[in-house]
């Protein structure tokens, strides 16, 4: 026998139903036609309640009162300790009917039962059951703004690649998404105040020069706005009131560098060029070279603090005790190869980076050892999915209940002329599956390294098109960006 509580619970859901489908058949009486339909419902032996529906078979000239078969919606069951006093809803359902009409005779209609933005979903999972959706107490619309701030410059394909992924998150997830690009932290802040004026639920940021941003993200917590950081600062994460931070491994990219450093046989002191002033995650990862190098010192060349050009100040640092040098960006290591490779040719030279070709083409002309790859792509699709997560997580830092943003870690990956081989290679799918990207790489083999192209010109036009039409921010030929 049904139990006075779910006698109750069953009211709820079936009241729910009833409004839904009433709700359809005034449309469709707008359209000329109506419908009937009839709600079933059984109490389950564990005391959950299924839901379904019927419809009326009154097409034609059937007038017999048959009835459909039952229309189970996905999320059709009400748990037995559903919360009392209010609406659950089902899954939504789509209905055919027909109805005459004077020029379309026996037109069939779809009729929706719309879902409401915050609807309950039950799920079972092995012995458990999952009622509603751990964000569902923040929807959100295509209106609700969300805002990505970065530090960078657009001449830096590292940041194409990031502003591409930023195109395809924003469609995937059909969100009101504004991206800014700023070269300075005050310019990077002054785009975060704007966000939150303009009302932005959630802000994801870079924190390459976390000082500089102190403030504005204050005001953005007591505003109410929910924070995702990424890229650099994720030691600062926790202090600015971030829910989560994704970036990749900077101590892990100077422990790679220290071996592979030693691997390709270096020895004596190592350079380390800083090309950013204030950038907290190249620090961290000349730190971890320190840390991890055992056959010499390093040495800081810290670009900023360098009179000349990039190639001068880098030919200028060097001497007899140095056995390999490290680029932190791509720009930079095309200013290492042109300053270094003729007048050094045993030194070692590597590099962070995730653009393409150019770096790929000197690791196989030999004038690069290997490439730590930066993985600009992933930083930019996981941000956004991180960004979306701190808007709607039930436990944002202002409860109190964590110490620490979570943190989300890619490690970089080594590539070497051995990998460029391989990819090079008759057999290998990535020719068939995206033949213009190998050939410009090729191209970029046979042009030498000495023609450092810009920044995404050796991409097939549509690739390109895919990126970022105009980051925000002047144009420059300074470098300026993490990898």
């Amino acid at each position: 026998m049904t139990s006075p509580n779910h006698r109750q619970r069953l009211v709820y859901i079936l009241v729910g139903l009833i409004v839904g489908a009433i709700a359809s058949s005034m449309a469709w009486a707008a359209n000329g036609g109506s419908a009937d339909v009839r709600l079933a419902a059984r109490v389950l032996e564990d005391g959950r309640v299924e839901v379904a529906l019927q419809q009326a078979d009154d097409r034609g000239d059937s007038t017999d009162g048959s009835w459909s078969e039952l229309q189970r919606p996905e999320a059709r069951f009400l748990a037995a300790d559903a919360e009392r006093g209010r609406w659950h809803y089902s899954t939504p359902l789509s209905l055919a009917f027909a109805h005459s009409d004077a020029d379309e005779p026996e037109t069939t209609e779809q009729a929706e039962l719309e879902e409401p933005a915050a609807a309950s979903i039950t799920t079972e999972i092995g012995p458990f059951e999952i009622v509603g959706t751990p964000t569902g107490n923040r929807p959100f619309t295509d209106e609700t703004l969300f805002c990505v701030v970065t530090h960078g410059v657009p001449a830096d394909f590292f940041w194409f690649q990031v502003y591409s992924a930023f195109a395809d998150a924003q469609a995937w997830n059909d969100i009101n998404l504004r991206t800014e690009m700023r070269e300075t932290g005050a310019e990077q802040a002054m785009a975060i105040d704007e966000c939150v004026a303009d009302g932005a639920a959630a802000i994801a940021t870079t924190l390459a020069d976390v000082d500089a941003l102190a403030g504005s993200l204050q005001r953005a917590t007591e505003a109410g706005v929910r924070l995702a950081t990424f890229n650099s600062g994720s030691d600062r994460a926790t202090g600015v009131g971030s829910s989560v931070h994704v970036a990749l491994d900077e101590i892990a990219v100077g422990r790679a560098a220290a071996a592979e450093f030693e691997r390709h046989g270096g020895s004596g002191d190592l350079l380390c060029i800083l090309h950013e002033p204030t950038n907290r995650g190249l620090e961290q990862r000349c730190d971890s070279l320190e840390a991890n190098y055992d056959d010499g010192a390093v040495v800081r060349l810290r670009m900023s603090e360098s009179p000349g050009t990039a190639q001068e100040a880098i030919a200028a640092a060097m001497t007899e005790d140095v056995g390999g040098v490290l680029a932190l960006n791509a720009n930079t290591a095309y200013d290492l190869v042109a300053a270094v490779s003729v007048d050094y040719p045993d030194v070692a030279l590597a590099a962070v980076s995730a653009d393409f070709p150019q770096p790929l083409a000197l690791l196989h002309q030999e004038q690069l050892s290997f490439v730590l790859w930066s993985r600009a792509l992933e930083q930019g699709y996981h941000i956004i999915t991180a960004l979306l997560f701190a808007h709607g997580s039930p436990f944002p830092p202002a409860i109190g209940l964590f110490d620490e943003a979570a943190q989300i870690t890619i490690q970089p990956s080594v590539i070497t002329a051995e990998s460029v081989r391989r990819l090079l290679a008759e057999d290998n799918m990535f020719r068939s599956n995206l033949p213009a990207w190998i050939d410009a790489l090729e191209r970029a083999i046979d042009g030498g390294a000495a023609e450092a192209e810009e920044p995404g010109d050796s991409l097939p036009a549509d690739e390109a098109e895919s990126g970022p039409e105009d980051p925000t921010g002047p144009e420059s030929d300074d470098v300026g960006d993490e990898e």
